[in-house]
């Protein structure tokens, strides 16, 4: 049964990751500009929200199982996250300047970045579920 929990578990994403990346395949020559606003918003939301739900809402419960001001930690750690980025952005503005391995460098930040704060979650997740 954890076989098939697994499996469910990677197509659902695989699923949704494939049909998102289909409009950049089948529609990069006749998508209007007010289409690509609304899947740009769509993304943003989608972001936003698992953002809250699995990253922020979660740090202030265990900011209140702890004692602490419950607001406090997820701020602290919102704010330095975008400091962070703003610093990452001026590093990879300058392999920006480079004309070989720009796509590649910006994939490689692009990629590392995404998965920093979610790999470290994840890892916890997992040893608070088989503890």
């Amino acid at each position: 049964m954890d076989i098939l929990y697994s499996i469910v578990g990677i197509l659902i994403p695989f699923i949704g990751t494939s049909f998102g990346s289909s409009f950049v395949f089948f529609m990069k020559k006749n998508m209007s500009e007010n289409f690509q606003k609304i899947i740009v918003g769509f993304a943003s939301g989608v972001m936003i929200a698992a953002s809250v739900w699995s990253l922020i809402l979660p740090a202030v419960e265990m900011a209140e199982n702890q004692g602490v001001i419950s607001w406090i930690p997820a701020t602290v750690g919102l704010l330095l996250g975008v400091i962070f980025l703003l610093f990452i952005n001026k590093i990879a503005e300058k392999f920006e300047n480079k004309p070989n391995g720009k796509k590649l460098n910006m994939l490689l930040f692009s990629v590392t970045l995404h998965n920093i704060p979610e790999g470290r979650w994840q890892k916890r997740q997992s040893v608070e579920m088989y503890a």
